[in-house]
């Protein structure tokens, strides 16, 4: 278990989040807004301190709580500052830092735990979705990794690794990126 499935269970445990729709109640108790946006292109949510923007034409509920799920990955994991790292062209960071905040919402919505009991007793793809009330893309995702993470052939990284994502990340850089996005406000 990796660093994004370990604290999305602490969440799950401290908010007893039972369903999708749990995630704006435990939201609002982070003190996490949320707010709709006309983002252009392909992005559908994007996360800025504490404010997740989605997509105002997002309509499936579904797919709205499995992207807040994901920003609230980045919250937690990432400080923040997924943005600077698309700035500065660190592309393998940031492909982790999806990783890490898919591995959270996936944890958060569909615990492998109760996948796994679910699928020992051998209940549909349908039923599965259905009872986790996710999209059918996030469900393909999510036992994708599933599948990776009990085979061992998927690459999770350890702990250490998740930390240590770029050692020449400095807080000094951080900050720097922070104050040019508090003065963009």
């Amino acid at each position: 278990m990796n660093l994004a499935q370990r604290r999305s269970q602490e969440i799950r445990r401290r908010y007893h989040v039972q369903k999708p729709g749990d995630i704006t109640r435990v939201l609002d108790a982070e003190d996490v807004h949320v707010f709709r946006f006309p983002f252009v292109g392909r992005l559908e949510e994007m996360i800025v301190y504490n404010w997740i923007g989605i997509q105002v034409s997002l309509v499936d509920s579904r797919r709205v709580h499995e992207l807040l799920a994901h920003a609230f990955g980045h919250y937690l994991l990432h400080a923040g500052n997924q943005p600077f790292y698309y700035l500065q062209h660190q592309r393998a960071v940031a492909r982790q830092w999806e990783k890490q905040a898919w591995d959270f919402a996936f944890e958060l919505l569909m615990p492998a735990e109760e996948v796994e009991r679910r699928l020992r007793a051998r209940r549909s793809d349908d039923d599965l979705r259905e009872h986790f009330q996710v999209s059918e893309e996030f469900f393909q995702q999510r036992m994708k990794a599933w599948g990776e993470e009990c085979s061992g052939n998927g690459v999770i990284p350890t702990e250490e690794e998740e930390m240590n994502v770029d050692p020449d990340f400095s807080r000094s850089k951080r900050d720097s990126f922070l104050r040019s996005l508090r003065q963009m406000q």
